[in-house]
């Protein structure tokens, strides 16, 4: 039945979209015109339920949408794109700022901008707040700033984004419903995409009927105060017969390119109105209301958000904040798609950033100059309370920026300018609206025939008058009371649109990969290690004393490396594992050394060193030579390292100057040797004197090796020729073991024989070595194999 109707109409769009949706409104038009009563009393009686009862689903809602929109804008996902991802911004950033500016300018702050800061002036809802007080200022210009600021924006952000994800990114109609696509999948074009687009094209026109009722009565008001004619419903049904008259005949004319000239030209005009209150009135006071106002609104943000009027039964929240968002939340996908369609191209956190910052910003601006301007007249002598008596007292919010303007310069000019610029924005609303509604019922973005933006364009005007001239002088009520009913399903379908919209995203651009990170090992104390290698309760391979991470466990994107002690040495080329022998003449160092090497690691001789760093040719020889002659010199003209050795345990003057001058060689020379020998080895090396220069830090290890007094003495004897009286003179001139064991991290005791020695040394290698680097462990377990 549809089908045959809609192609004898000659029409281009979805039958059953189009023609329920029209029925829809033909009935409620019918309705109200033949039971006016009946229809009032039922959308009065549920708008108070929906007010009072549910505001904080309104309230909630709302900021949800705010919050949603900025955590998407700083996510990951907010680098991406409306449309392609290769699609660039179809306007430049001023163009597109100019847009959105146009966006937020309106006929709503036209109507508004004196009417709420007046009435909030005088009755302040936050609790304690005296009326007429400076608080109260304070607290009406933060109270508007917010009605028509972020959150009223945040409103439109919603089903702004998702037109632009849906129609531009995944390339569906421009509807509603695509947004549910996640969701629904291809039901998108069955009954319940359907029913959801008949929703917001019935609310879009409640919507635009309310804005435009609004306007008429503004308008007329304003004709009565510049020319005296009477405030009546049948004279705002003229209005708005003439308005949608101009408005059809944009349609009709095509003159779409016109009217949106008229349009810039409008917010030209808008603009001057609120530059010239600037200019006479109190500018600087006015510069700097602004300003404080700003920050005023920013700081009272989070009490606002989430204000209900508790203590006042949800009275002014349901009469203020839930009007404001049920109407906004109406003609919201009419604004989404504008502002869609202008930002094509642009990632999410610039269209989030320029949809709730640029119109905010002139919110701001705008309720300064005018609220604070109104609070001026109402305070200052001759005018006092003149504001509060029209807008307040009798209720007459229509006429508040007529009587503003009165009480500034060139009344007559400035009183038509308003006029011309509130019906030229109702018009251009009209023309706008049609086009968009029109997309919704036929789905696609290409002019379809002019005769069904003609429908769209009539079906506001007609739901307007039939409100207006039904509800006779409470006409503004009677268009709250609609709104809000019409406005509940769809800022439930909206709130869920969000998490439709957050759905999309993330199965287009997917989740971000579980993050990979170092598994580090378990550090335990030194001492505490120590312990349970002896103890041999504790696997001990589990642990290690030093902060270190699994290798192979390192991030994706490997960009900042941990200055582990195995990275350092790595880095240094030094060994990975460096270990100290240190102990008595002729203590069997020289031995373990040996049992070291056996086991896999190198082994540096501390003796080489010395003979290296002070061989003929070197400065340090020459020095050495210098200071001490013939008493260290061999007869080849080599330092006499036996006898340098003798100067130092016999002299300590002597063995300062020597360690002052050799040590830093020594220690140069080991990390030559060290970076030698490569990162991937264990480092043993045969120290002298590493008690009394204090370098045990440098080594990760440091190993006693001990023996008994009188086995040294013999050892020495047999092994170095001296008599036993040298040998104990050299025995009891060295460090002492009690020192040497307060750096060490281990002893060897060599008292015994060999196996007994490399007993001690394989027992060491397990407890440090091995837990250290397992790898060169496994290769010389390996090659001993």
């Amino acid at each position: 039945m549809f089908n045959r109707l809609h192609d004898r109409l000659g029409l281009r769009t979805t039958p059953s979209i189009f023609f329920i949706s029209a029925g829809l409104i033909i009935l409620f038009t019918a309705a109200m015109g033949i039971f006016p009563t009946q229809v009032q009393a039922f959308f009065g009686a549920a708008s108070t339920a929906l007010r009072y009862e549910a505001g904080w689903f309104f309230t909630f809602s709302v900021t949800a949408m705010v919050v949603f929109a900025i955590a998407l804008a700083i996510s990951r996902y907010g680098r991406l794109k409306i449309g392609d991802d290769d699609s660039e911004p179809e306007y430049s950033g001023i163009a597109w700022f100019g847009m959105l500016f146009a966006a937020g300018l309106g006929a709503v702050l036209m109507f508004w901008g004196v009417a709420e800061p007046m009435n909030h002036y005088a009755n302040p809802p936050m609790y304690g707040t005296e009326a007429f007080s400076d608080q109260a200022a304070v607290e009406a210009l933060n109270i508007s700033n917010f009605h028509f600021g972020l959150h009223m924006w945040g409103i439109f952000i919603v089903p702004g984004l998702a037109f632009g994800y849906f129609t531009y990114k995944r390339k569906l109609p421009p509807r509603v419903s695509s947004a549910f696509q996640p969701l629904l999948g291809d039901g998108i074009h069955g009954p319940i995409g359907k029913a959801i687009d008949i929703l917001a094209i019935v609310a879009t026109v409640f919507g635009l009927g309310v804005s435009v009722g609004l306007g008429a009565m503004q308008i007329n008001s304003g004709m009565n105060y510049v020319y005296g004619i009477p405030m009546a419903g049948w004279i705002q049904a003229a209005i708005i017969a003439v308005v949608t008259a101009v408005g059809l005949a944009s349609v009709v004319a095509g003159m779409d390119k016109g009217v949106k000239r008229l349009s810039y030209v409008n917010i030209i005009a808008a603009v001057a109105l609120l530059v010239f209150i600037l200019m006479a009135g109190a500018s600087m006071q006015l510069m700097r209301g602004i300003v404080e106002s700003a920050g005023s609104y920013l700081n009272a943000l989070p009490t606002l958000a989430f204000f209900n009027d508790t203590f006042g039964n949800g009275e002014w929240s349901g009469d203020w904040t839930v009007f404001y968002w049920a109407w906004t939340v109406t003609w919201a996908p009419f604004v989404g798609m504008f502002v869609a369609k202008i930002s094509r191209g642009r990632t999410i956190r610039q269209f989030v950033l320029g949809v709730l910052g640029v119109p905010s910003v002139f919110v701001v601006i705008w309720m300064g100059i005018y609220g604070l301007s109104a609070f001026q007249i109402d305070r200052a002598p001759g005018t006092e309370r003149s504001m509060t008596e029209t807008i307040v007292d009798e209720g007459n919010v229509e006429a508040a920026l007529f009587q503003l303007l009165q009480n500034f310069p060139l009344f007559e000019v400035t009183a038509v300018l308003a006029l011309i610029v509130i019906t030229v924005f109702f018009i251009t609303s009209i023309d706008s609206g049609a086009l968009v509604m029109d997309s919704m019922a036929s789905g696609y973005e290409d002019e379809g025939p002019r005769r069904q933006r003609v429908f769209w364009a009539l079906s506001v005007g007609a739901v307007c008058t039939a409100i207006i001239t039904t509800s006779g002088e409470g006409g503004l009520a009677a268009l709250q009371e609609v709104i809000i009913v019409i406005g509940a399903p769809v800022m439930l379908m909206t709130f869920v649109q969000a998490i439709m919209l957050f759905q999309a995203i993330r199965e287009d651009a997917g989740t971000v990969k579980p993050m990979r990170t170092r598994q580090w090992k378990q550090v335990l104390p030194v001492e505490e290690y120590h312990r349970r290698a002896r103890d041999g309760s504790t696997a001990v391979e589990d642990y290690v004393m030093r902060p270190e991470y699994e290798v192979g466990t390192e991030p994706e994107h490997n960009t900042h490396q941990p200055r582990t002690w195995h990275w350092q040495r790595e880095k240094e080329g030094q060994p990975v594992l460096q270990m100290a022998l240190i102990g008595g003449y002729s203590s069997g160092k020289t031995t373990v050394a040996r049992a070291f090497r056996d086991l896999g690691a190198t082994v540096v001789d501390n003796d080489e060193i010395w003979a290296h760093v002070l061989r003929q040719g070197t400065e340090a020889h020459d020095e050495i030579v210098r200071m001490f002659g013939d008493a260290v010199t061999a007869p080849d003209g080599s330092v006499d390292l036996a006898a340098l050795i003798d100067l130092k345990s016999n002299n300590s003057t002597a063995r300062e100057r020597i360690n002052e001058l050799v040590l830093p060689l020594v220690r140069e020379e080991s990390r030559h040797r060290g970076r030698r020998a490569g990162p991937d080895t264990v480092l043993v090396q045969d120290v002298r004197d590493l008690v009394e220069s204090g370098q045990s830090e440098r080594f990760d290890v440091v190993i006693a090796v001990e023996a008994p007094a009188d086995m040294r003495v013999e050892r020495l004897v047999q092994e170095s020729g001296m008599t036993r009286e040298q040998a104990w003179e050299r025995v009891d001139d060295s460090t002492s073991d009690d020192e040497r064991r307060e750096i060490a991290d281990d002893v060897v005791v060599n008292d015994g024989d060999n196996e007994s020695l490399r007993s001690q040394v394989q027992r060491i290698w397990d407890e440090y070595v091995v837990p250290a680097v397992p790898d060169i462990a496994e290769k010389s377990e390996a090659a001993r194999d």
